[in-house]
């Protein structure tokens, strides 16, 4: 097992947890759980490739095996951390894509699955993005 994380970067503003929730629902059409951590404000919280850190949280959906992964929303990119090789690929390349929806760049191929909707995915594909 690995921890690892996307870093998805961003020339303009960043979205809010809120904003990628609802866009994995809109590229997906899964039901998303979003449940944002408190941040101690006097602690200046600096990544590199996402600048000063403003929320963090974790995005969770049951459909795709219960699956969730960390969020971290900074000034100029995005962090997505997950456990691998537990995490649900659709779920993890989906939010990648809704990064990406959302004005984030991104240069690694993703799965292509994540250009369908979970209802839209055979039983062999649902099979497939689980491994």
């Amino acid at each position: 097992m690995a921890i690892i994380h996307y870093d998805v970067t961003f020339s303009g503003k960043t979205p809010t947890l809120i904003d990628l929730k609802h866009q994995i629902e809109k590229r997906t059409g899964l039901e998303v759980h979003l449940w944002k951590d408190a941040l101690d404000k006097d602690l200046d919280h600096e990544w590199p490739h996402i600048g000063h850190v403003r929320e963090s949280g974790t995005l969770e959906c049951n459909e795709c095996d219960e699956c969730d992964l960390e969020i971290t929303v900074g000034t100029t990119g995005v962090r997505v951390t997950f456990v691998d090789p537990s995490v649900q690929t659709y779920f993890r390349d989906s939010i990648v894509a809704s990064l990406v929806d959302l004005g984030g760049e991104w240069k690694a191929r993703l799965s292509p699955l994540v250009g369908k909707k979970w209802t839209e995915l055979s039983v062999h594909d649902r099979q497939a993005a689980r491994a």
